[in-house]
């Protein structure tokens, strides 16, 4: 009888995690990156702040609105 050795099943190890990597999934962002963030947020803040007083100063006046 010809036996067959049975044969383990080969586990594939994750691969180890590189800055490379993730800075390419953007799981990881630089400082430059915080930065520019931090202020295009800014800039979207004074926009949003200035089309609130915008609003508020040419709002149309309704009768039925109470303020």
């Amino acid at each position: 009888m010809n036996k067959q050795k049975r044969m383990k099943p080969i586990t594939k190890q994750p691969t180890k995690v590189t800055l490379e990597s993730l800075l390419k999934n953007s799981q990881v962002i630089t400082g430059k990156d915080l930065i520019k963030k931090i202020d295009d947020k800014k800039r979207e803040q004074a926009l949003f702040q200035e089309a609130l007083e915008f609003e508020k100063r040419n709002r149309k006046i309704n009768k039925f609105d109470k303020d």
